[in-house]
């Protein structure tokens, strides 16, 4: 594969699990959808946070609809937000 396709290949694993797909009698071979992060999502949380800065993931999860792992990584990745304990 890599000798035809380069790097545009798919590796081994993708391949397999492609063929057990097709195998199974699925003929779209496109890949599950899954959630992203929209532009939309990110200046929600910033305000949810910047209203109530003892507010946790969890809450705002459940308040937006979106899964604990977005609202992770938006918190982190994206709006640079650390956890603090102040004593």
């Amino acid at each position: 594969m890599k000798a035809v396709y380069g790097e545009y290949g798919l590796c081994r694993s993708s391949v397999v699990v492609r063929r057990k797909r097709f195998l199974e009698g699925l003929e779209l071979l496109e890949d599950d959808a899954h959630r992203v992060i929209t532009p939309e999502m990110i200046p929600k949380v910033n305000s949810l946070v910047l209203d109530n800065r003892r507010t946790t993931v969890d809450k705002i999860h459940r308040l937006l609809g979106i899964i604990e792992g977005t609202t992770h990584t938006i918190m982190h990745q994206h709006l640079n937000f650390q956890k603090v304990c102040a004593q």
